[in-house]
């Protein structure tokens, strides 16, 4: 009897640790799988990091890609624009050193142009004298004594862009008493020395603007500005008293450096050079 219930309780104890042995093995099977399935949902999420990050990088060696490119072309702009700046600045030196020689040699014609002109001038005075020193002087008439000098010209028409230096020749004479006013030159010469009133008046037009001085020998002694606006005509007229002595040469010309356009004289209004002995 106690065997029989020894044995059945052994059978009982062997039932339970096999019962018990299922259930352990049952709930680790549960736990691997759990593992499994967790290490699939890791393997996956790191996938899709790993996708990402490779997206991530593709995009990031496109866009250096780009830059590098962007750069390249940008710094090809850069040097040629620097290019065209270096030749821009090479041919800017070229025309500097240009226009400083055409300056010098625009300062040297200038003076060159001068000295021509008033050797011209000396030549023209000098063979003034000579041709007066070839016309005989002519008798004084009984009504006219020779301490009795004046005269009168005007130009016949307009004298067309005159240079600096040149004497006006008033070559119409209307008066001359005392025969001492050459028309053909423009030069008067005092036949007694004495003192003189020399007037001139001269007549521009649109703009027109010149500069003329009353010369005494080489001296000049006195000068006028005329100068017309748009649309306008201009009259000017200057008067000095000079004292004069036989045989100078006094005559109206253009200043140097202040003339442009004509100098007109027509039926509307003459250019007039005028002389006479006060005593």
């Amino acid at each position: 009897m106690h065997l029989f219930h020894l044995l059945g309780f052994v059978v009982i104890l062997l039932t339970c640790d096999i019962s018990s042995s299922e259930a352990t093995d049952y709930n680790d099977g549960l736990t691997f799988k759990d593992i499994v399935l967790q290490l699939q949902n890791a393997m996956e999420h790191q996938n899709l990091r790993i996708s990402n990050l490779e997206k991530s990088l593709s995009l990031t060696e496109n866009r250096l890609f780009q830059e590098q490119k962007n750069s390249k072309q940008h710094i090809e702009a850069l040097e040629l624009r620097l290019s065209k700046i270096q030749y821009d600045l090479k041919n800017c030196q070229r025309i500097d050193q240009s226009q400083q020689s055409v300056d010098v040699f625009s300062e040297h014609g200038d003076q060159l142009r001068k000295f021509n002109n008033a050797s011209k001038q000396r030549n023209s005075l000098s063979a003034i004298r000579k041709e007066r020193l070839l016309i005989p002087m002519p008798t004084p008439t009984p009504a006219t004594t020779i301490s009795e000098v004046a005269f009168f010209a005007y130009m016949s028409q307009p004298l067309t862009n005159p240079s600096g230096e040149h004497i006006i020749k008033f070559d119409v004479l209307k008066l001359n008493v005392g025969n001492s006013y050459h028309p053909h030159t423009g030069v008067f010469n005092p036949p007694t020395s004495g003192i003189y009133v020399m007037a001139w008046s001269l007549r521009s037009r649109i703009t027109e603007r010149h500069s003329t001085e009353l010369v005494v020998n080489s001296d000049v002694y006195s000068s006028m500005y005329s100068y017309s606006h748009n649309n306008d005509d201009q009259h000017n007229t200057g008067i000095v008293v000079v004292h004069a002595n036989k045989g100078d040469d006094i005559y109206v010309r253009i200043k140097m450096d202040k003339h442009v356009g004509d100098i007109w004289s027509d039926a509307y209004g003459r250019s007039t050079f005028a002389g006479w002995k006060i005593y």
